[in-house]
């Protein structure tokens, strides 16, 4: 009995597929297939096959293997497999058809089941009778391995998808901890660079300001057109995506490629989702924000409204024989109006001996230009100047708004300035003094139907130009008449067809209720502009202030 052939050593000495002393299952085989007369030509190229398709870790190796075994095994130089679409393997030249490739040539269809992988065909005059063993192993193998890949596609896919709900769970639970726009942005980098490998970044402001940058080194603080087109290009921003949430842009981010390779369509979708999300809480820090800032603000409005509810007068003098009524209705919750009655004092001994009359009526109205807070200031501090400069009787009206405006240019907040109307009125003998400095002419309305009397300016805006000087001027109040104050809201109230209320309406309705009290006077008045604005609203502060002269 002749000796069967040990298999062939390796470089070590160890034979091929086991220890020294411990042949392989494959080794036993090939012993096996030794022995009978036909194995060596088909069983051992099958043993072969078996004990390299381990090493074969994708489908195209495992396919490679298939084709390659099959020439051997056919002694063939062409031949390949044909999958019904293209060939997926390919030696030499392709029979034109790969089914039915014609004599000369050997052609079997390699299938498992209900499934077909292709067909085999060799250029070979004989069918190798170990072809149809080796496909039908093969076969098998290559369900397995596809089930197999199919598999660890699968939990590679859970597995992102877990990391992924992670990475939500985790930025959601740090969104609602972020107290500041910028500690939002820096999260949302952070966690955007960590999970796609993104090795520069760039967030951009609605406005163009840059919120955030990362790996782009130094550029400008601002980025709009061809400024902002030039550093995406430079830089490699090739991924866009708008901080949007509902109607509202909190602005852009930008991001490069990252470094493992192109984002698929699930990591845009992710991207895009996480983005979305921060804008989203973007757009509630913006409103807790604002929120906050209105409670602020509405305190100081408070503290505001209490200051003016104790500069103007809760109650107004009423010396013998006169009537003073007046309001004022701000534009917002503080306005920039001034009005103020009060009774000054003759002046102390050693005063001007010239003058002994006794007390007047002092009457003041202001309008602060602009609105709202500001304008409130102003109006505080016009009212205490007024009141510490007038609190006694004023010998020259024209003098002291020189000094009163040199004081206001001395503080007045930027090109904030005042109209102002103020003068006194002798109860006794109905003597007005006043100083006009561009406010709206006060109507004078005689109880004797006479022409009204406007009383003009007598000098320019108090607070705009430093030198500024003031002429008094000099008006009579009969009994019956009625001296009505105003601001422009009050004459510049519209219609709505955009017809100002004005002058001529204000005296009409006087003219109407003139032997009715201030009261009454007043309140005709207010219903005359509430009528005309039918229901449309005061476009600025309003103030209005009647003082009437009883008859005897």
């Amino acid at each position: 009995m002749t000796d069967t052939p040990a298999s062939p050593p390796d470089s070590t000495g160890v034979p091929r597929g086991g220890q020294a002393g411990a042949p392989s299952p494959f080794d036993r085989l090939r012993d096996l297939a030794l022995r009978i007369p036909e194995g060596a030509s088909e069983l051992l190229p099958i043993i072969d096959f078996l004990e390299t398709f381990p090493e074969q870790v994708t489908e195209q190796a495992l396919v490679h293997l298939v084709g390659v075994t099959a020439l051997g095994m056919a002694r063939a130089s062409q031949g390949g497999i044909w999958d019904g679409e293209r060939w997926i393997f390919l030696r030499g030249s392709a029979p034109a058809f790969p089914t039915n490739p014609g004599k000369g040539w050997t052609s079997l269809p390699w299938t498992h089941g209900d499934e077909s992988y292709g067909q085999l065909a060799v250029k070979s005059e004989t069918n190798p009778p170990g072809l149809g063993l080796l496909l039908s192993i093969s076969a098998p193998l290559l369900a397995w391995r596809r089930l197999e890949a199919l598999r660890i596609d699968q939990n590679r896919a859970l597995a992102l998808q877990l990391s992924r709900l992670n990475t939500l769970f985790d930025l959601t639970r740090s969104l609602g901890e972020v107290q500041s726009k910028e500690d939002l942005v820096r999260l949302m980098a952070a966690t955007l660079m960590g999970e796609f490998r993104i090795p520069r970044l760039l967030v951009v402001g609605a406005d163009g300001t840059v919120l955030l940058n990362r790996g782009l080194g130094t550029i400008p603080t601002l980025l709009m057109g061809e400024t902002l087109h030039s550093l995406l290009a430079e830089k490699g921003l090739v991924h866009v995506v708008e901080l949007r949430d509902q109607d509202h842009s909190h602005g852009f981010a930008y991001a490069a490629e990252p470094t493992i390779g192109k984002l698929s369509e699930e990591d845009e979708l992710f991207l895009y989702t996480l983005l979305n999300l921060c804008a989203s809480q973007l757009t509630s820090l913006e409103l807790r924000e604002s929120q906050i800032l209105s409670l602020k603000l509405e305190k100081d409005l408070d503290l505001a409204r209490n200051i003016q509810r104790r500069i103007l007068p809760k109650r107004l003098p009423e010396p013998t024989g006169w009537q003073c009524t007046a309001a004022n209705l701000p534009y917002q919750a503080v306005g920039g109006d001034l009005y103020d009655v009060w009774m000054a004092s003759d002046p102390p001994a050693g005063g001007w001996e010239d003058e002994v009359e006794g007390d007047r009526i002092h009457l003041a109205v202001a309008d602060i230009s602009g609105k709202g807070l500001p304008a409130s200031l102003m109006m505080t501090q016009l009212s205490a100047f007024l009141r510490a400069r007038a609190d006694r009787r004023v010998k020259n009206w024209g003098r002291f708004a020189t000094r009163l405006n040199t004081r206001m240019n001395e503080v007045r907040d930027r090109n904030r300035y005042a109209t102002l109307f103020v003068g006194s009125i002798n109860p006794e003998t109905g003597d007005l003094r006043y100083v006009n400095g561009g406010h709206n002419p006060p109507l004078l309305v005689p109880g004797n139907q006479d022409e009204a009397r406007r009383l003009s300016p007598t000098g320019p805006i108090v607070g705009l130009l430093p030198g500024a000087t003031f002429l008094e001027g000099h008006a009579q109040m009969d009994p019956g008449d009625v001296l009505v104050c105003f601001t422009d809201g009050l004459v510049e109230a519209e219609s709505r067809d955009g017809q100002d209320f004005g002058e001529e309406a204000i005296i009409s309705v006087v003219r109407e209720h003139q032997a009715k009290c201030a009261d009454e006077i007043f309140e005709a008045i207010l219903v005359a502009v509430f009528k005309h604005m039918e229901g449309s609203g005061f476009k600025d502060d309003v103030t209005l202030v009647v003082a009437k002269r009883a008859r005897a």
